[in-house]
C-alpha cells in the first residue's frame, strides 16, 4: 500500500521532523499514524471499560466469576476460561479493542494521585 501526503503544510512539518531527528520521513508518518492508532484503541477500551462498570450490577447477577467480552458496549461472548473465551474473541473480531474482563461482586474504585499517594475516592482524610 501506499499513501500520498497531499497537505503542503503537513508535509511540511513531517519533513522539518524527520530531518531534526535524522529519520525518513516515511519512518515519521509510521510513528505517527501507529500513536493515532493505539490512542483509538485505548479510547475504544475505555469506553468499553465504562460500559462494565455501568453494567456491573447486573454482570455480577447474570456471569460472576465468569470472563467477558465487550465490544461496542455489549457483551458479545462469556467464559470461565479466560484463555478459551480470548481465542475465541481473537478468531471472531481480529485485532479489534475488545475488552475482556472478569465479573466479580467487587465495587470499582477510583484511585486519585495526591503528593505521592493513592487514596480512594471519596475518601475522607
Amino acid at each position: 500500500m501506499s499513501v500520498e501526503l497531499k497537505e503542503p503544510r503537513l508535509l511540511a512539518r513531517v519533513e522539518r521532523l524527520a530531518a531534526d531527528c535524522t529519520q525518513p520521513a516515511e519512518r515519521i508518518v509510521e510513528m505517527a499514524v501507529q500513536l493515532y492508532l493505539d490512542k483509538l484503541d485505548a479510547d475504544a477500551i475505555h469506553a468499553e471499560t465504562e460500559a462494565f462498570w455501568t453494567m456491573h450490577a447486573e454482570l455480577v447477577a447474570q456471569y460472576a466469576n465468569h470472563h467477558v467480552a465487550i465490544y461496542e458496549g455489549e457483551i458479545v461472548d462469556h467464559d470461565q476460561d479466560a484463555r478459551r473465551l480470548e481465542a475465541r474473541i481473537r478468531e471472531r473480531f481480529g485485532a479489534a479493542p475488545v475488552l475482556i474482563a472478569q465479573v466479580t461482586p467487587h465495587a470499582r474504585r477510583d484511585l486519585r494521585w495526591r503528593g505521592g499517594r493513592l487514596e480512594r475516592l471519596g475518601a475522607t482524610l
